[in-house]
């Protein structure tokens, strides 16, 4: 496991599980309109757990986690991360530039790998029969509130329209992908774009397919659940589909 992948999976599992002494602070969104809400609630916990250290800049928090992880101190990189990331927190003169990508086309990369999803039909399962049906039990368990939505395929393999300008978050600058080129000396996240969004029929749970990457070195993308709590969409699972 390299070094970006495996802070993902210690960061996305102190998200699911909080151990650490001082907590990450979120920017709960005020937004009146649901999707916006959810889209920037989601952001906000993307951007620390998903989206790398770029968001970071400086970079002597860099050295400070990296040294962290060579130690193969989990708690103490978490630690050294989230004093870094309330660091940042409401100080835009820091924030790095996170680009929206909307407009590419309306189809997400999920479109082509849907019925795997959906049935498990997943290459590891010709030497790994177990590891197969193991994958099919997992896909129920993360779909079980929405199995009376017809829709899920449809909205996880279509675009979101959102814009840069519907997000006001407190660790980054949010930016459309079309300015891009305006803005290459400056620090970078990345490029994001999400799927429509899934509700089960509470409204209090969803699903949202998320695609990140950074130039070219860094891609990964994962459908993400999420849960209404406290007039936060939190997320409560997820499954990763692709990274490199």
């Amino acid at each position: 496991m390299n070094f970006k992948t495996k802070i993902v999976m210690i960061l996305l599992s102190s998200l699911l599980i909080t151990n650490c002494k001082e907590e990450m602070k979120n920017c709960v969104s005020q937004s009146t309109d649901t999707n916006v809400k959810l889209y920037n609630d989601l952001t906000d916990q993307l951007i620390p757990i998903f989206f790398g250290d770029n968001y970071l800049g400086e970079k002597k928090y860099f050295d400070s986690l990296r040294v962290a992880w060579l130690k193969n101190s989990d708690d103490k990189y978490v630690e050294e991360r989230t004093k870094a990331h309330n660091n940042l927190f409401n100080n835009p003169e820091k924030f790095c530039n996170l680009y929206i990508d909307s407009t590419k086309n309306k189809n997400t990369d999920f479109a082509t790998g849907s019925n795997n999803f959906i049935t498990g039909n997943t290459n590891f399962a010709v030497d790994n029969p177990e590891a197969h049906i193991n994958y099919i039990k997992r896909r129920k368990e993360f779909l079980k509130e929405f199995s009376s939505n017809t829709d899920i395929i449809k909205k996880l393999r279509t675009r979101s329209t959102i814009k840069a300008n519907q997000f006001n978050l407190c660790t980054a600058k949010v930016l459309d992908l079309a300015e891009y080129d305006k803005h290459t000396n400056e620090c970078e996240i990345g490029i994001v774009y999400f799927s429509e969004i899934v509700f089960d029929p509470s409204k209090k749970r969803a699903l949202v397919f998320v695609d990140h990457r950074i130039k070219k070195y860094f891609h990964r993308n994962a459908i993400f659940k999420l849960r209404l709590h406290d007039n936060y969409w939190e997320i409560e699972d997820f499954t990763l589909l692709l990274t490199s």
